[in-house]
């Protein structure tokens, strides 16, 4: 069988293909390699530039973030002191309705005493209490005075 195939044919054949297969090796898959090796290699530029660019991005946001906490930290200090402001603001208004006669429970609504504040200027502050110590005192003199 080998002996009858026509091998002149066959050789002019194979080397049809060959001939073939390296035509379009040439003309289009190397190109197509060459345009994949740019990609790549403009990739791998990419990459090195994106590289830079995110650890940049990343000191940018360790700095915002920091100054970000030292901003907050600031506003909770500020805020503290104006807390305070008002207490004593609050303190001073409680103080002048205690002179003028308003009871405790008011003072603690109005100006947010709690109970313990707010009876603390009644006692301090207050006509009452005033008028109740003057007649201690008074008491007491007279005790002293009679012994």
């Amino acid at each position: 069988m080998l002996t009858q195939l026509p091998w002149l044919e066959v050789s002019l054949g194979a080397a049809a293909a060959l001939a073939i297969l390296i035509v379009y090796d040439v003309g289009f898959v190397w190109p197509i390699h060459r345009r994949i090796s740019a990609l790549t290699d403009r990739c791998s530029v990419l990459e090195r530039s994106l590289s830079r660019v995110l650890d940049d991005l990343a000191a940018r946001v360790e700095a915002n973030d920091h100054r970000g906490r030292e901003d907050l930290s600031r506003l909770g200090e500020r805020l503290g002191q104006l807390e305070i402001a008002a207490d004593a603001g609050a303190y001073e208004q409680a103080i002048g309705c205690a002179e003028k006669g308003e009871e405790g429970a008011r003072l603690r609504s109005c100006f947010g005493l709690t109970e313990g504040e707010a009876d603390l200027v009644m006692m301090l502050h207050s006509e009452a209490s005033r008028r109740v110590a003057v007649e201690k005192f008074a008491r007491r003199l007279i005790d002293t005075a009679q012994v």
